[in-house]
């Protein structure tokens, strides 16, 4: 029979060993310390960690690693260790060879002799000196944030996955009207009771579950009743969930009450409308009996004196004559006024339609319809290249019509009359013109141009009554646009007239 080796015999050899592989495959520091605080063993990680071989250490004192301001720490070790003291694991600092100054976590336990007499120690260290510098940043930081969140202008607050409050800053505290120390620590609902049944708790809830952010206006009712709003950013954090609340209540209140005037503004201009519509249907009325009241009287005028005239045909002297005329010119003279008053007061009234116009070609047709009215002269027409604008056709054909006749009868005495349309871009502004070089007027008397009735030359030397201008001005200000007049007595005068230019900026945008 084959004999085999007690197996209870290899067991110390064989715990032996596996100590001794733990000791030397460690990745913290391993090494015994003699009761006289002589280092006895020094483990390969001892090496890596301190910087010392194991032929360099061995032998020698603990102070060897330690600082200069420590050294009566060991001696505290040895005492406390020699009179059989438990000695809980520390952190302390040591020094390696190179001088430089690592934290460790220190744990230390006795080595006793076959007697149980203490005649060492056994020490295990770990370096953790990234660890604590990690831990220092960490709390640096959460000392930089946290003073970042206390001095917000918002309010900041952190719950944790139960919804007690763990942080808020005093914005926060103001937000919810209760001191923090009421808060901390507090679940939300036993401090609000019934908020669970509100949008806000499902996506604080949603946020937790679900790690997803949110926003959301808040309507909050405080115990008391009062009611305040608030947007809400609601954000995953570690602990829990982080609330970002902004107080928009007067901002809110100030919305409403714009709502409200807008409201209230809309109900008074569309009263203000309707009486000015009816206003404009009684104005119209009144101007078309005025006009049918007043032409009646002039054309019973205008008729008596033709009859008169043919009644005394040869009978009269040339002064009875002459008056007969000037009656039955002054009917017809007051039969236009009274009309033209009617276009100048409908042109106020009536409604715009806006469209792009080639200002050219009306140019060139407004021009044309007067042809048989300067047949015989001598008249020179400069057309440069005009724009096309947004107008009301229509109207903007009344402008040129009264420009162009004006600057053709003020410069019917002229033996060459030169006439012409131009225009330039001025900013936003398209500047037109009409230029002539007729008997012009005097400067000082430019600002009744435009007035109705106002003529600055007698009804002897050029006919008319005055409201033409009145009506380009009405016009060009309908558009939203200006009219002035530059000139010199007997040397010309030009006529200017603005619009936006809303072509230009259709295209650039």
């Amino acid at each position: 029979m084959a004999k085999h080796d007690n197996p209870g015999k290899r067991r110390p050899r064989e715990s032996a060993s596996r100590e001794s592989a733990i000791v030397r495959y460690s990745s913290d520091a391993i090494y015994t310390v003699s009761k006289e605080s002589v280092i006895d063993s020094w483990n390969p990680a001892a090496e890596r960690i301190y910087g010392y071989t194991s032929e360099e250490a061995v032998g020698k004192p603990m102070t060897l690693i330690f600082p200069p301001d420590r050294v009566d720490e060991e001696i505290a070790l040895i005492t406390r260790l020699s009179h059989g003291e438990d000695i809980p694991p520390y952190e302390t600092i040591r020094v390696r060879k190179d001088g430089t100054n690592i934290e460790v976590s220190l744990s230390l336990s006795p080595v006793k002799d076959s007697s149980g007499r203490i005649v060492g120690s056994s020490r295990i260290a770990r370096d953790i000196s990234e660890e604590k510098r990690s831990r220092r940043e960490l709390e640096a930081a959460h000392a930089r944030y946290k003073s970042t969140l206390d001095n917000m202008m918002e309010g900041g607050q952190i719950l944790d996955r139960e919804f007690r409050y763990v942080y808020l800053n005093d914005v926060a505290a103001k937000h919810g009207r209760m001191p923090k120390d009421a808060l901390i620590g507090k679940k939300m609902t036993e401090v609000y009771p019934g908020i669970e049944n509100t949008e806000m708790f499902g996506l604080l809830t949603t946020c937790i579950e679900k790690r997803t952010s949110h926003k959301m206006r808040n309507r909050f009712e405080y115990p008391d009743g009062t009611v305040a709003w608030f947007d809400l950013s609601i954000e995953p954090v570690p602990e829990g969930v982080f609330v970002l609340s902004i107080d928009v209540t007067e901002e809110k209140r100030m919305v409403e009450e714009l709502h409200k005037s807008h409201d209230e503004l809309e109900r008074l201009v569309k009263v203000r409308t309707e009486k000015l519509e009816e206003a404009n249907k009684e104005l119209e009325s009144f101007s078309y009996s005025v006009s049918h009241d007043l032409r009646a009287p002039l054309r019973h005028i205008d008729g008596f004196v033709d009859l008169l005239r043919k009644h005394t045909a040869g009978t009269l002297d040339e002064k009875s004559t002459r008056y007969l005329q000037t009656i039955s010119s002054s009917a017809r003279t007051m039969g236009t006024l009274i009309d033209e008053l009617l276009v100048f007061s409908r042109m106020g009234r009536s409604e715009m339609r806006s469209t792009t116009v080639d200002t050219a070609e009306m140019a060139r047709e407004v021009i044309a319809a007067f042809e048989n009215e300067t047949a015989g002269r001598t008249l020179e027409w400069q057309i440069d290249p005009l724009p096309s604008v947004r107008a009301d056709p229509a109207m903007l054909r009344l402008v040129f019509v009264n420009l162009v006749s004006n600057a053709i009868k003020y410069t019917g005495k002229k033996e060459r009359a030169e006439i012409q349309l131009g225009s330039r871009l001025e900013e936003d502004q398209l500047i037109f013109f009409v230029r002539d070089n007729g008997v012009g007027f005097d400067m000082e008397y430019a600002d009744k141009l435009f007035g109705v009735f106002q003529r600055l030359h007698r009804q002897e030397d050029f006919d008319g009554v005055g409201i033409g201008l009145a009506n380009v001005r009405r016009i060009i200000r309908r558009h939203g646009g200006r009219t002035w007049a530059e000139a010199k007595l007997n040397e010309g005068a030009t006529f200017y007239f603005s619009l936006p230019n809303k072509i230009t900026e259709a295209h650039n945008e």
